[in-house]
């Protein structure tokens, strides 16, 4: 004879009134390490007790006294005093607590300690061995879970940021068992398959201790201590550390701040170099333009035409340096030269400064020359010069008439003259009105 098919509500109140009517599941003490505790804010505390093979769900109601959350921390060993239940409508059961006892810590917590205090003392963690990230990445190696939310979100924020950087992925277990062991394999794959990686971000998602352990493993502090590709360590959240984190030569809050870290923002770099090529531009144009003004300034008008096809050929060398720069950015874009953008960047810098330098000295050198020659440097040594009132210049004595009036020009301004007849040799002879 057929049994009779009960319905899914009928046999959970079965097995709830089963639970109930036993006593040794109505009050029962039960020892583990407390994991993933959550505080939710109708006052109900949430977490996991667990030992190394096994775990149970826990349940602190509301109206709990409040002492007893405060002595719960993941991590936590402790012996936890309740009853099992029966969550009918999820099928499922968890164990509801009156009192609990704090023994200390954990068997995840000593390990975690153990392992970081005998690290420390090898000097994994030693910020001198620890190496730059660098700020043009070409090639970026992403070693995490290829289902996870993780892997699209650095992803996107690397193509967001960077139309240039390449981008492998080697997928990985991020927890469970083997996980640190093929974390730690896809490491050394990096380095021994791909050595011209810029950059390793190491990471996964969010999760609980437990979830996050494979990267507190030593296999996997080994393997980035001794990777030829400089690391970003990004495992969960902010507040999440892990020994990874310590040996990493970078870590990130999270893998989203690890993608940004990783490679720069072309858009923005772009706009910063051709503003440095406005200001190349602009300051070699007013560097000539100053020392032009210098040579105006100390020379007669007439000797400047020897300079402008000098000055127009270094305004010309100068203009064609910063269009070289300017069309290189129009017809090669940002790819082509991103990753000696720093080098150009300080290379334009030296070279402008340079020949602006050589500029200056060779104006310097040429206005001495010309001070020399001058008739102005020679007024300066005493000298004068007779003009007519039209302003030539009077070269014999025998020019003048008596009566005429002329000037004399000294080094600071002119003064008005009359010729006169000399009594003794017949010459003209100049008084000073």
């Amino acid at each position: 004879m057929a049994r009779r098919a009960v319905t899914v509500s009928q046999l959970n109140a079965y097995i709830a009134r089963l639970f109930s009517a036993d006593g040794a599941l109505s009050d029962i003490a039960v020892t583990g390490e407390v994991s993933g505790f959550k505080l939710h804010q109708s006052g109900h505390v949430f977490f996991a007790l667990k030992d190394a093979q096994s775990r149970i769900q826990c349940f602190l109601p509301g109206n709990h006294d409040r002492g007893l959350a405060g002595q719960i921390a993941d991590g936590m060993k402790i012996t936890a005093e309740g009853y099992v239940n029966v969550y009918e409508k999820g099928g499922s059961y968890s164990l509801t607590l009156r009192r609990l006892t704090a023994d200390g810590q954990g068997d995840l917590d000593a390990k975690y300690e153990a392992l970081k205090e005998k690290l420390r003392l090898k000097g994994y963690f030693e910020p001198a061995r620890k190496r730059r990230i660098p700020v043009f990445a070409r090639k970026v190696g992403i070693i995490t879970s290829n289902t996870g939310a993780a892997v699209e979100d650095m992803v996107k924020i690397i193509t967001q940021r960077n139309g240039v950087a390449d981008i492998l992925i080697f997928p990985t277990l991020v927890q469970g068992e083997g996980a640190s062991e093929m974390i730690a394999a896809r490491i050394r794959e990096a380095g021994e398959r791909y050595p011209d990686l810029d950059v390793l971000i190491v990471g996964r998602g969010g999760g609980s201790k437990e979830d996050l352990w494979a990267f507190n493993e030593e296999a996997v502090a080994d393997a980035i201590y001794v990777s030829v590709i400089p690391v970003i360590s990004a495992v969960g959240h902010e507040t999440d550390v892990t020994i990874a984190d310590f040996v990493a030569d970078l870590r990130a809050e999270t893998p989203t701040a690890a993608a940004q870290t990783a490679v720069p923002d072309t858009g923005e770099l772009a706009e910063d170099i051709e503003a440095l090529a406005y200001g190349l531009r602009d300051g070699a144009r007013r560097a000539l333009r100053r020392d032009e003004l210098r040579v105006r300034a100390c020379c007669p008008a007439g000797s400047i035409a020897a300079f402008k096809s000098g000055l127009s050929e270094r305004r010309a060398r100068a203009e064609r340096v910063c269009g070289v720069m300017e069309s290189a950015i129009g017809r090669q874009g940002i790819e082509g030269r991103i990753q000696r953008a720093d080098r150009l960047a300080e290379g334009m810098r030296q070279v402008m400064a340079g020949r602006i330098a050589r500029a200056s000295d060779r104006l310097e050198g040429k206005h001495d020359r010309l001070a020399a020659l001058s008739p102005f440097g020679v007024l300066s040594r005493g000298y004068a010069i007779v003009e007519t009132t039209d302003g030539r210049a009077v070269s014999s004595a025998a020019g003048l008439a008596p009566g005429e009036d002329v000037f004399t020009r000294f080094h600071d301004g002119r003064v008005p003259m009359k010729v006169k007849e000399d009594s003794e040799n017949g010459s003209n002879q100049q008084n000073r009105s």
